[in-house]
């Protein structure tokens, strides 16, 4: 799991840094004010729609278990349902950190601090986009299931 969540943080990094030098290049801030302004509600939010998502998805595991038996073939869709919600809570914690930092005046000179946070918050975004992409695969999980 921990090879997963890596392997995830680093793509998710790179296409972060990847999106920061592409706004850097076109000159426009509106990514970077908007996910100061607005990023830890998307993440609540996309939270939230995970946690539904999951209980729906949950609820039907468990009747196709009770209906059909086979419950170890789910173990792994758990686990990986509890990670998703660990990491989704670990990066609102990162984000609202990483956007202090980013809010002091204290590092505002620090050379090419300003792009390594930007990239970090936009790798928190896309982080966010990986998560709930694997949560909606779960749900394929249960139209596969054939007992």
């Amino acid at each position: 799991m921990i090879k997963q969540v890596l392997r995830t943080a680093f793509i998710a990094l790179g296409v972060g840094f990847l999106v920061e030098l592409l706004r850097s290049w076109l000159s426009s801030n509106f990514l970077q004010d908007f996910f100061e302004g607005n990023l830890i509600t998307i993440l609540v939010a996309l939270l939230a729609i995970n946690a539904a998502t999951m209980g729906i998805v949950l609820t039907k595991i468990r009747d196709l278990i009770d209906e059909k038996g086979g419950g170890q073939v789910f173990e792994n869709t758990k686990k990986n349902m509890l990670l998703s919600v660990k990491e989704q809570i670990g990066l609102i914690v990162l984000a609202t950190v990483v956007l202090s930092v980013k809010s002091s005046p204290l590092l505002a000179n620090v050379q090419n601090f300003s792009l390594f946070l930007d990239s970090i918050v936009s790798g928190i975004f896309v982080y966010a986009l990986l998560v709930l992409y694997d949560t909606a695969k779960g749900v394929l999980v249960i139209v596969d299931f054939d007992g």
